[in-house]
């Protein structure tokens, strides 16, 4: 009986030290074995179609080279999920960032500036984007001394897409910016205290291209917001508020890298002396991050550099 009772003390003393994996973790695993297991399974159709292709002609069922191939090595297929390693390191961004986010995605459309997909969409242009195989995204935070004031630095999603989609969605980014060089958006604001219609007028440019990958192109979004009101009633002229975004395809992956609120230190409006690394990024920096964005995607691109 004591022998029992000591089996039973040590079981429990070994469940004590096993590690569950975490929610998060176990869903990855999921994703991941799913994902793993619709592959199998749609090799296995294609060789059983095959064979009866042929069985249906009178032919052997033996499938060709290239179906046992595939049968042998459904990985060598087709490319598959999006490595972490062809995103942008921390590292590589010249500012001070805290937080990390990222996620991974599948079938997913290839989003650019949402506001300029706005303005397509108000003017009649087919902004379809190509839909992605594949997609990873993260988001670099600033790192305040106020943690409650975080908001992104940077955001980065990269997509798997189809070969020769890459190339239409260059295609439709002139079309977006040859309809919306300029856009007014009739929205509300608030002036005193009251609600009011108020006009944002919108601009795009492109200042460069073809500075990163096989495929680049950089779009400097300037938005000028309506007077906003001081405590006196008073209204105050804004400032303009500059954003970039950055769109590189390398072979079949597409990444559009997109700066946050007081991230960009303008230099095409207006030359800035003051340029340290971590006040913010000038366009020559944004220009280097792209080669360093499209080195990343180099060994997972298809083809590769």
């Amino acid at each position: 009986m004591r022998d029992e009772m000591t089996l039973i003390e040590q079981v429990h003393r070994d469940l004590r030290d096993v590690r569950w994996p975490e929610p998060a973790e176990i869903r990855a695993r999921a994703r991941r074995r799913g994902r793993r297991t619709a592959l199998t399974a749609a090799v296995a159709v294609l060789v059983v179609m095959s064979g009866s292709a042929y069985a249906a002609a009178g032919r052997s069922v033996s499938p060709s080279p290239l179906v046992a191939a595939a049968s042998v090595s459904p990985v060598s297929v087709a490319p598959g999920e999006i490595p972490p390693e062809a995103l942008l390191a921390p590292r590589d961004v010249p500012l001070k960032t805290g937080v990390q986010l990222g996620e991974t995605g599948i079938v997913a459309p290839v989003r650019l500036d949402p506001v300029l997909e706005a303005c397509g969409r108000a003017r009649g242009v087919p902004s379809d984007a190509p839909t992605s195989r594949y997609s990873r995204s993260q988001t670099l935070l600033w790192a305040p001394v106020d943690p409650t004031l975080r908001h992104p630095a940077l955001t980065q999603d990269v997509y798997r897409v189809d070969p020769g989609q890459g190339r239409l969605i260059f295609g439709l980014v002139g079309m977006l910016l040859n309809a919306c060089a300029e856009w007014q958006f009739t929205g509300p604001t608030f002036l005193g205290g009251h609600p009011v219609a108020s006009v944002e007028t919108h601009r795009w440019e492109t200042p460069v291209s073809g500075f990163a990958g096989d495929e680049s192109v950089m779009l400097r979004h300037e938005s000028l917001v309506p007077p906003r009101s001081q405590a006196g009633g008073k209204a105050v002229a804004a400032t303009p508020s500059v954003e970039v975004t950055m769109v590189v395809r390398v072979g079949d992956l597409v990444t559009v890298v997109a700066t946050g609120p007081d991230t960009v230190v303008d230099t095409v409006a207006e030359p800035v002396d003051d340029v340290r690394p971590g006040r913010g990024l000038s366009h020559a920096d944004l220009e280097a991050l792209g080669r360093t964005a499209a080195r990343r995607m180099c060994a997972a691109a298809n083809p590769g550099c």
